[in-house]
């Protein structure tokens, strides 16, 4: 590579690590306020599944969300991201996911981002209704939305079982993909009955809470890991253009220095031969 071109591929190069770095920037914001709405999604979810447990007796045993079925009519939904640029976030949690789908009698997915409906649109799955946008900068009323629309078709029987497919984050840097049923409800009979509700629709509404906390709670965990991959992503491009551009530099200062040493030689043997 000649020293222009070299000089032309730093200056490339630079500008991209320009970007990476500032998408890194963007990126670390964004998971600090992932990180603030995950920790509250978490302790709301832990309240409210403490709270149904009260629900789990027999006077409320036959209630549609903790009814179980035989057949296996079951829903996806499946939370991946807006883009790339996330490292493997989006293969791992979409491989999970169609890896258990095609286990299962799915009769519809919800995806969540592009990247999942795009993902199984390709594979001929009914992706009409997706969620974009959602993923970016989760808000409580958008995932109420997306509950009252699981719930409407759970409770029409379109499905009698729902899963979501999403990256549980135990550490920041630790995360894992998890398949979790949601619906019907998991029964486990309390030993002491405490009537507390007897209105059908205060207990349906109670149980749309905690379906919707886990909702909520999933999507603030994808969102808290997505925007930690990218910044993971971002950096590690940044400190790698780092290093193409010190050895670019290397390599055209090496030319740029042999330039200059064979004009000098040329020169020099120039002025010898106009002396003798």
């Amino acid at each position: 590579m000649k020293g222009q071109e070299l000089k032309h591929r730093i200056t490339g190069v630079q500008e991209t690590v320009k970007i990476t770095k500032a998408m890194q920037m963007i990126s670390a914001s964004k998971m600090h306020k992932s990180q603030q709405m995950f920790d509250t999604s978490k302790k709301y979810l832990e309240e409210v599944s403490s709270a149904i447990k009260m629900l789990m007796t027999p006077t409320y045993a036959n209630h549609p969300y903790f009814v179980k079925h035989e057949d296996d009519k079951a829903a996806f939904i499946v939370i991946a991201g807006e883009k790339g640029l996330c490292g493997d976030y989006n293969h791992l949690v979409l491989e999970k996911a169609y890896s258990e789908i095609r286990l299962r009698n799915v009769q519809k997915v919800f995806p969540i981002g592009y990247v999942a409906r795009d993902f199984f649109k390709k594979r001929a799955y009914d992706v009409s209704k997706a969620y974009i946008h959602l993923i970016q900068d989760p808000m409580p009323e958008d995932v109420r939305a997306v509950t009252d629309d699981l719930i409407a078709k759970f409770i029409a029987k379109e499905f009698n079982k729902v899963y979501i497919a999403y990256t549980d984050v135990e550490t920041l840097a630790t995360h894992k993909v998890v398949i979790k049923k949601i619906l019907p409800i998991t029964y486990e009979e309390q030993k002491e009955e405490t009537m507390v509700l007897s209105d059908n629709d205060t207990v349906s509404n109670m149980l749309n809470q905690y379906v919707w906390a886990e909702l909520y709670y999933a999507i603030a965990s994808a969102s808290l890991a997505i925007n930690y991959k990218r910044m993971i992503a971002m950096q590690q491009s940044t400190t790698n253009g780092e290093e193409i551009v010190s050895e670019l530099i290397l390599e055209y200062n090496h030319k740029r220095q042999e330039s200059i040493t064979t004009e000098l030689v040329d020169a020099s043997s120039s002025l010898q031969g106009k002396r003798l």
